[in-house]
């Protein structure tokens, strides 16, 4: 799927995560959805300034397809009602991605005469029309938006964050109807002020690490269960790599739990707590039968043959029929 450039204001929430709450605590998880560029902000804001006076320019050939393109499916549907108005989704939003995300690989004027080709491919009137007057709104709100990027450079501070989005929010509402609002950028401030949220409730010093959890974990499920089923893998991911670090550096069993607590809440910490216990038990049991089949191993006194009954009846005593499988493939690796 082809990137799509998503409010800059993400990026900035995670920065303020890192900032306020260090490895220990839950840092803020990435949008949901699309993968970014490598540098998201330069990708957005790239040559856009040129690009609300490239829109009105009479459309010129585009050429070939530059190499970001070639054997892609372009990402986005456009459909119309039975009268021929174009239908308003979020699909024309990921199709004008799409294709700005080549500026660089190619000028802005073949970009934007890109799109007009193609919806004049695939639109008639008035949806194609339409279909126009949403491009050249949506391109002037790129340009805006660096305007307004100047404005709210990245900060450390909640309040500027959330100023921040605030303009975000009241630059899309005088640019686009309310239909197109919603279809485009719905989900994104859904996301966004449940990072907001989020980032309050962790900096709140008045609540204890149990308080924070319950409050995140409330928090989390009032999102639209398709944003929480976007949120559940990376949430686990981030989990994962937080506390793979955290016990590189040393941590201590106090400091995974607050991580737990914060990314997924106290009931399932519980649940991986048992995990690890359960872990840490069968680590215990599998050194303790190698330690004894190295002896029997050793044992000067034995034929090759006794020693492996020896070790077989070790295995029965010891584990479950289930579990002798899997003792079995471990051994060569302690």
């Amino acid at each position: 799927m082809k990137a799509v450039i998503y409010a800059p204001l993400l990026i900035s929430a995670a920065l303020l995560g890192w900032h306020f709450l260090g490895p220990a605590d839950e840092p803020t998880v990435p949008a949901p959805r699309v993968e970014r560029p490598a540098n998201p902000q330069q990708a957005d804001q790239a040559d856009l300034p040129m690009i609300s006076n490239a829109i009105h320019q009479p459309a010129t050939a585009p050429g070939p397809a530059p190499a970001s393109l070639r054997d892609t499916a372009v990402d986005g549907m456009l459909e119309v009602d039975h009268q021929g108005n174009l239908l308003i989704t979020d699909q024309i939003r990921h199709l004008f991605d799409y294709f700005l995300t080549t500026v660089g690989e190619e000028s802005v004027d073949s970009a934007i005469a890109r799109i007009r080709d193609y919806l004049a491919s695939q639109l008639p009137e008035p949806a194609q029309g339409q279909a126009l007057d949403l491009l050249e709104r949506y391109i002037e709100y790129k340009e805006e938006l660096v305007a307004l990027e100047e404005r709210f450079p990245v900060v450390a501070d909640l309040d500027d964050l959330r100023a921040r989005e605030d303009a975000v929010q009241r630059l899309r509402a005088g640019l686009f109807s309310a239909e197109a609002h919603a279809a485009f950028f719905a989900s994104e401030e859904v996301y966004n002020n449940f990072t907001l949220e989020r980032l309050a409730i962790l900096q709140d010093d008045g609540l204890s690490a149990e308080d924070k959890a319950e409050r995140v974990e409330a928090l989390r499920n009032d999102l639209p269960g398709a944003m929480q089923d976007l949120l559940v893998p990376q949430i686990h991911q981030q989990l994962s790599q937080q506390t793979r670090s955290l016990q590189e550096e040393g941590a201590s069993p106090e400091q995974i739990q607050q991580l737990r607590l914060s990314l997924v809440g106290p009931e399932a910490t519980g649940r991986l707590e048992a995990l690890d216990r359960q872990r840490q038990q069968w680590q215990q049991r599998l050194e303790q039968f190698n330690h004894e089949r190295e002896a029997i191993l050793q044992h000067p006194g034995l034929a090759d043959d006794d020693k492996q009954q020896a070790i077989d009846s070790l295995l029965q005593e010891q584990f479950e029929p289930n579990e002798r499988l899997r003792v079995s493939s471990l051994l060569d690796g302690l």
